[in-house]
């Protein structure tokens, strides 16, 4: 039997991955930044799924919140999930000087050395998310350390992420592309490709941690 899988909702997120054995030639994004977080609404094929570009889904409020996630959305569906949170975990491996009066700080990289057993080392684990409550903040409680968006991937002058179906959204001059330079303007760059929507609907974004300073201020 043929599927028709023309129709489907696709939630896109570009997650560029960085390792000692590759060189990164990506775009050289800006810090993320709270005031460039932007909020819209995923309503494709029969969907409707709220999101900020922090990448948090949904939402929740005492009472209940009928407008964040729901199944069918034709009139008659109901609310599918609560809030929802990314959660992007690594370990890292320091070296261990074995003096208790220094601070160790020498990050091991090479895998020989990771495995070799004659290296002490610490292990120290990273979790990185976005999400309503339960957040570490700087001292001042002002701002949550955790994902923020970075300004270059969707127009600064409207109130939404860049969506497939709203080119007013998308960047003004073009989307990121290796080091400052852009590309496509005016063009959706998107999960097939340079002007390509298979999709009912997609958005795209960006989030990195660079505001979260709590190892650095610590």
């Amino acid at each position: 039997m043929r599927k028709n899988f023309s129709k489907y909702l696709s939630f896109l997120i570009f997650t560029f991955l960085v390792t000692g054995q590759s060189q990164y030639n990506g775009p050289d994004d800006l810090a993320g930044d709270p005031s460039a977080i932007r909020e819209s609404r995923m309503d494709g094929n029969r969907i409707l799924l709220y999101f900020k570009n922090t990448t948090e889904l949904s939402d929740w409020a005492p009472g209940g919140v009928d407008n964040v996630s729901i199944w069918p959305n034709d009139g008659t569906g109901t609310k599918m999930v609560d809030g929802i949170g990314l959660l992007i975990a690594a370990k890292v491996y320091i070296q261990d000087d074995n003096n208790s009066a220094t601070v160790d700080t020498i990050i091991i990289e090479d895998l020989n050395q990771i495995e070799d057993q004659s290296i002490s080392k610490h292990e120290v684990y990273f979790l990185q998310t976005s999400y309503r409550e339960e957040m570490d903040h700087n001292p001042s409680n002002t701002l949550d350390w955790g994902f923020y968006p970075p300004f270059g991937y969707f127009n600064p002058a409207q109130d939404e992420p860049a969506m497939s179906d709203k080119p007013d959204t998308w960047p003004i001059g073009g989307w990121p592309a290796s080091g400052s330079t852009k590309k496509w303007n005016g063009v959706w760059d998107g999960r097939f490709g340079k002007g390509v929507q298979y999709t009912d609907l997609e958005t795209y974004f960006v989030a990195n941690d660079a505001q979260d300073q709590e190892n650095l201020q610590g």
